[in-house]
């Protein structure tokens, strides 16, 4: 992932969930023009908080650690997909030994498959019974995995990426399935290993097999060996018969048949109940994981989440309409049109970002403040009030920094039909920025309001308000 690649599901949620811990310890960021344009997002407040997360993300350096993460992650696993390999070779070496003396069959069965088997009955154990959200046995190949991609980063903005991880990733049993799938890729990369390592081992040195005890009859060897080889047996690998088994109980196989016997047998046991059942758990949870993923969402009912939602969800939110935007956006006439003389000037708010002072400074002496209109009831009061008392003149107040929908321009239509004149007032902002001037002006010119309806000079604003007074 580059930086300028858009961000996956999880990765939009993964960020949400960071700026959350982030807030909850240090108190909310500056978010003002992160707002703004959250605000803009489609009405939903998951995909609202998202939006507004990757935004904060990319200003405190949250994003580029998670790029930064994604490439550790990726080389970390493809070393340790290596080294699963290399070991699970050398197991195999180890266990047969340099052909110098006779192989234990039992021993070697024992090493090659011993605790691989032990991990997966972990693995199953905490899957089935107490693995709920958590990660045991068989997934701990992947946890150390996952601990040695944040080893490598100590930078501050990758300080509580794993945390965040994790909180995100503990309900659904999400994080169980993916490190589950790492850690049997990585068991079956070492188990495919070691049986090519024997599978080469047998084709170039010559192995003597025998079995060895003290207390045990012979025939629990027998049934040993003959319940073992069914499977590999169905799948084509040679299984010794009983006479062989009993023979190699008492010297060391050393014929043709009974030793090709025997390392197919062996071989079978390490690929039918090794590597077969590792990768299809791979596949498994592989398959878990991406159907977590895709069902993955915030839990909305966290208190952070919540006092998050008046602020991308405001009362005054307007969803829009279906129907095809008109050309021209026409005033209903003019009601307004005998407040011409009433020399009132009104001023009101409309959909102020929080770090905008209201009412503005050197205002209150020149207008009559209408107040905010951030709410449906506040608007129908405004309204109300302008049917009953139209203002002469009417300053409506604009966050420049956000776009004009349709249903904004609407209300400001709508307003401006009580008015003897309008104007709207794009106010500063604290960064000096002239925000999205260009799309109001392109907005306003639909309105029929009077040439120059748009100011941003402060002093021009007062000017025209001291003309109605």
């Amino acid at each position: 992932m580059n930086p300028a690649a858009p961000l996956s599901k999880l990765e939009h949620r993964w960020l949400a969930e960071l700026v959350r811990r982030h807030e909850s310890r240090h108190g909310r960021l500056e978010d003002a023009v992160e707002l703004a344009e959250a605000r803009r997002a489609p009405p939903d407040l998951e995909t609202r908080i998202c939006r507004r997360a990757e935004l904060l993300s990319t200003r405190e350096g949250w994003r580029d650690a998670i790029v930064r993460w994604h490439g550790r992650a990726r080389l970390t696993l493809a070393f340790a997909c290596v080294l699963a390999l290399v070991l699970g070779t050398g197991t195999a070496a180890a266990v047969l030994g340099d052909g110098s003396r006779p192989v234990n069959v039992v021993w070697a069965l024992g090493g090659l498959l011993g605790v691989h088997l032990f991990s997966l009955l972990l693995w199953l154990f905490g899957t089935l019974v107490a693995g709920r959200g958590r990660t045991r046995g068989g997934s701990a190949l992947g946890t150390v995995w996952l601990r040695l991609v944040s080893v490598f980063d100590r930078s501050p903005a990758a300080a509580e990426l794993p945390l965040a991880l994790g909180g995100l990733l503990a309900r659904g049993r999400l994080a169980s399935w993916g490190l589950g799938a790492v850690s049997h890729l990585l068991w079956f990369l070492a188990l495919v290993g070691a049986a090519a390592g024997l599978l080469g081992l047998l084709a170039v040195r010559r192995y003597g097999f025998v079995w060895e005890t003290t207390i045990l009859p012979g025939d629990a060897f027998v049934s040993l060996t003959t319940v073992l080889g069914v499977l590999p047996g169905q799948l084509g690998f040679p299984v010794p018969d009983a006479a062989q088994v009993i023979a190699s109980g008492d010297a060391v196989m050393a014929g043709e048949v009974g030793r090709r016997a025997w390392s197919g047998w062996l071989l079978g046991c390490v690929l039918v109940y090794g590597v077969l059942p590792r990768v299809l758990l791979t596949l498994l949870c592989a398959q878990a994981w991406r159907r977590g993923v895709s069902r993955l969402a915030l839990d909305l009912s966290l208190p952070d989440y919540a006092r998050l939602r008046p602020r991308l969800l405001p009362d005054s939110e307007r969803i829009g309409v279906s129907d095809p935007a008109p050309e021209r956006v026409q005033r209903p006439g003019r009601r307004g049109h005998t407040a011409a003389e009433a020399g009132t000037a009104v001023i009101v708010a409309l959909e102020l970002g929080t770090d905008l002072p209201w009412p503005p400074v050197g205002c209150a002496a020149l207008a009559v403040d209408g107040g905010r209109l951030d709410s449906r009831d506040q608007r129908r009061a405004a309204i109300a009030r302008f049917g009953a008392a139209p203002p002469a003149r009417l300053l409506i107040a604009i966050d420049p920094r956000l776009t004009p929908d349709r249903g904004t321009l609407g209300l400001v239509a709508e307003l401006a039909d009580y008015a003897g004149e309008t104007r709207v007032w794009a106010l500063p902002v604290p960064d000096g920025t002239s925000g999205r001037l260009g799309l109001w002006q392109d907005g306003l010119s639909g309105l029929e309001l009077d040439e120059g309806a748009l100011m941003a000079d402060q002093d021009q604003v007062l000017a025209w308000l001291e003309a109605a007074a």
